[in-house]
């Protein structure tokens, strides 16, 4: 995923749950079925607890309350992670992913060319646009057709602002050097 060697510096330590604001503690509680692995994701955005709040919220509704299936969202973050470079946000996924369905060699071929899997029509468009908005490119129009042909207007717009959302953190976890929950203990 990353290309940055391991050991960097935490850039931001994220905070301890003893430190968090009392909603963002009821948020983790909250979101317990979204399984382990967020403590030091929480603890960075406690730092800034209306961005936290405001994010969190965001992440909620495409994790919980949208409209793609539980596979088509995480075909998206796994590839967009890969995309990225973000470790953090692939490596937390993986477990996601296998509850949605998705057995451990789509998994890995999320982050493998995209020709060296049998995928089905329907994913493989979800990859390559996963592609197309990780590096910046415009939809090309047939591919945004693919696309149209096989979901309704709310999951097109969910699925752009998953692949964005998704992009965002991974740039943010990075440039932070936000650890795994076990990778290095929040300090106080």
């Amino acid at each position: 995923m990353s290309t940055e060697p391991p050991g960097r510096p935490v850039r931001i330590p994220p905070l301890p749950p003893e430190r968090w604001t009392p909603a963002l503690r009821g948020l983790l509680a909250g979101s317990a079925q979204d399984g382990p692995g967020r403590v030091n994701l929480f603890g960075t955005l406690a730092h800034h607890p209306a961005l936290a709040h405001a994010w969190l919220s965001l992440a909620r509704v495409l994790t919980h309350e949208g409209t793609l299936s539980s596979r088509q969202r995480e075909l998206v973050v796994l590839r967009t992670a890969h995309r990225r470079g973000g470790s953090f946000v692939f490596d937390r996924h993986r477990a996601v992913a296998a509850d949605a369905g998705l057995d451990s060699r789509e998994v890995a071929a999320t982050a493998a060319p995209l020709a060296e899997h049998p995928w089905c029509a329907a994913d493989l468009a979800l990859l390559e646009t996963s592609d197309a908005l990780a590096s910046g490119e415009p939809l090309p129009q047939p591919l945004w057709d693919r696309l149209a042909a096989g979901l309704r207007p709310d999951q097109l717009i969910e699925l752009l602002i998953l692949a964005g959302q998704c992009a965002t953190m991974c740039a943010t976890l990075g440039a932070l050097h936000t650890p795994p929950d076990g990778g290095r203990p929040p300090s106080g």
